[in-house]
């Protein structure tokens, strides 16, 4: 799942004198389980700060009444409840993920599934309490057997059942979505240079006041590291990072990742730790994120050679973290002078 990123923003790219004469504002606030930040500059905007961050979190309000399979309201978990065979009439919002998550799913050979809600659950990581005692392979083998993303079809603006018991978990592609969702607010109220950021995912319109393009830092894998692993400058590009260090259960002397093999239904075991992937949808790089954890490294990097997309993978080694890139991102990969490769 990319619900645990850690990607910081340069701090120097903040600050007042950066902007100059421009309105540079900075408004925060919780959403997702998590938090939301928003910088932006409002110079010859008509919309006030207070007016965009209220609309924002109308928007965030409304992608999680749709998304949240925490909130028993949401219309996720009425979906989830339902047992019938009969189409069930989705929102825009709610399509939309379940669309993207399909072809994410497609392109990388099922290794994004959402509907692992039972595999989850069974090993600890969803919404019940943790509990692993008592559990075997018949268990897990009845929980695989309400999964699968061929469980559930979608047409206009409806989606179909196929196994009537499946649940959908869309939080692997939600903050990103949501992340989606606050920038096309902001652009429809004219805001031409923004940085929107939910939970480590981010996506960046424009450049900063100096002409260039938004540095940010995607740090080390390691659980609460402030290091520094690569930075990147992103222009009109969203970006998202997912790993298996910081969530996962400890028990009978093995470490179980929280992101599970679809194709196994355990945990993934797997020398890839982090995975981050740029691309113009926040979602859409989300969804590669947590489908490039499961693959293995060789097939991650194919798969994004193949489709042309910006990925940084970080492998464990004997000797340490190894960087892999794919193509596309050698342009917006920072060297040490602060510019940009091919720039």
């Amino acid at each position: 799942m990319n619900m645990h990123k850690f990607l910081y923003l340069l701090l120097c790219l903040f600050v007042p004198q950066v902007w100059g004469m421009t309105q540079n504002i900075h408004f925060s606030g919780e959403t997702m389980g998590t938090t939301y930040s928003v910088q932006l500059d409002l110079t010859n905007i008509d919309v006030t700060a207070e007016e965009l961050k209220r609309r924002v979190e109308l928007e965030l309000d409304k992608v999680n009444q749709s998304l949240s399979v925490f909130n028993e309201d949401s219309e996720i978990t009425r979906v989830n409840r339902s047992t019938s065979k009969e189409p069930i009439t989705l929102s825009n919002r709610l399509y939309d993920v379940l669309e993207i998550s399909k072809q994410v799913s497609l392109q990388t050979d099922g290794a994004l599934d959402i509907t692992l809600g039972p595999v989850i659950e069974f090993w600890g990581f969803g919404v019940k309490p943790r509990e692993l005692k008592q559990k075997d392979r018949g268990q897990l083998e009845l929980a695989r057997s309400k999964t699968g993303m061929d469980g559930f079809a979608l047409g206009a603006d409806k989606l179909e059942k196929i196994i009537p018991s499946l649940t959908i978990n869309p939080s692997a592609v939600a903050k990103g979505y949501g992340v989606d969702r606050v920038a096309n607010v902001l652009s429809e109220a004219g805001v031409n240079r923004y940085l929107v950021e939910i939970g480590g995912e981010i996506v960046t319109k424009g450049e900063t006041a100096e002409g260039k393009s938004w540095k940010v830092a995607i740090t080390r894998p390691e659980k609460l590291s402030l290091q520094f692993q690569q930075v990147v400058g992103l222009n009109n590009m969203a970006i998202a990072t997912s790993g298996s260090y910081v969530n996962y259960i400890e028990t009978a002397g093995q470490t179980l990742s929280h992101i599970i093999d679809p194709e196994t239904g355990m945990p993934i075991k797997n020398t890839v730790v982090s995975t981050t992937v740029l691309h113009p949808q926040c979602a859409v790089a989300d969804g590669f994120a947590t489908a490039f954890m499961v693959l293995n490294l060789n097939r991650s990097i194919e798969i994004a050679n193949q489709l042309g997309l910006a990925v940084m993978l970080i492998e464990k080694t004997e000797q340490g973290f190894k960087a892999h890139f794919s193509h596309a991102i050698y342009p917006y990969l920072l060297n040490h002078s602060g510019t940009q490769n091919g720039v």
